[in-house]
């Protein structure tokens, strides 16, 4: 088990959406144990929040994962949450009211590096409450058109990522990383990593009303052979910024997971996807004391054959 945890101060954070291309302010105030990631249109000035105005950072609640993790209901949505989820995630906050004016959170320079530091400048509050984080029994994999994520059971959190854009850019080519989390790690290696795009996409994002508010300022921008911004931060920067997107996307399953999650090539819709499948498998083992021995052996045995298949 692991302790919940919050805010010790209310945090105000102004900026453009990469999608939008809007301005918008995000108030995030610290909440009671038990109430979970939640977001809220901004009306609700007094910090007062309704059911009717209330989405849930889970899983039920994603309604898009083109270009950007958007969950919503009837009443609101909001978009481009997975860089503030990933910090959550990563920092053990698992109780926040997010209220936002908008539909879609600040981009800010494309990275999660100031949600970081404006999180330790307001403190975190641990609660006296408590989490039990996910256990897999058995091994969970997705795969879609070439790529593949994977989830293993494991002490703790670890991922594996491997990206190939060689054929949208040289300057990117094939790049591997791998981390085992934690709070130090992410805020070193993981959080500074910016969003990045190539040069060639852009006339067709634009027309899909995708990338209004992109620029150098907030995403890197690579031609064919070359990079458009000034300068990496890391060798290895577009890696690094595929893993935030993919901690902000398992966010969603609403608690931390002890897992090894090997990716190739994935991106929001497959995040998404074993996400589902995880929850689905967990429906069915809800004691993964009591999974029966040749359950657990079976999969082991698909997940060999999955594993020939694709020469892992």
């Amino acid at each position: 088990m692991y302790f919940q945890g919050t805010i010790k101060n209310e945090i105000t954070i102004e900026g453009i959406g990469l999608h939008t291309g809007k301005r918008n302010k995000v108030r995030i105030l610290p909440a009671a144990p038990d109430t979970g990631i939640v977001f809220t249109p901004m009306k609700n000035d007094e910090g007062t929040v309704t059911d009717e105005d209330t989405v849930h950072a889970n899983i039920k609640n994603v309604i898009a994962t083109n270009n950007a993790l958007t969950i919503g209901n009837d009443n609101f949505k909001v978009k481009t949450i997975e860089h503030f989820l990933a910090v959550f995630f990563a920092l053990g906050i698992t109780n926040l009211i997010v209220m936002v004016d908008g539909e879609e959170m600040p981009i800010l320079d494309g990275s999660s590096k100031e949600i970081v530091d404006m999180i330790e400048s307001a403190g975190i509050r641990i609660q006296n409450s408590f989490c039990t984080p996910i256990y897999l029994p058995y091994p969970v994999w997705v795969e879609m058109n070439g790529s593949y994520l994977i989830a293993l059971p494991n002490s703790n959190f670890k991922i594996t990522y491997t990206i190939d854009f060689t054929s949208k850019s040289k300057a990117i080519g094939t790049q591997t990383a791998q981390y085992v989390l934690t709070p130090e790690i992410f805020k070193d290696e993981i959080a500074p990593a910016r969003t990045f795009g190539f040069y060639e996409d852009i006339e067709d994002l634009y027309k899909s009303n995708l990338a209004q508010g992109g620029s150098t300022e907030n995403a890197l921008i690579f031609t064919k052979d070359e990079l458009l911004n000034d300068e990496l931060r890391y060798n290895d920067e577009c890696v690094r910024h595929k893993i935030l997107d993919l901690i902000g996307d398992l966010a969603v399953l609403g608690k931390r997971i002890n897992a090894h999650i090997i990716a190739y090539k994935s991106g929001h819709t497959l995040d998404i996807e074993l996400v589902k499948k995880i929850n689905r498998s967990l429906r069915r083992t809800r004691n993964i004391n009591r999974v029966p021995a040749e359950i657990i052996k079976e999969k082991h045995r698909e997940f060999y054959r999955f594993k020939r298949r694709i020469n892992l």
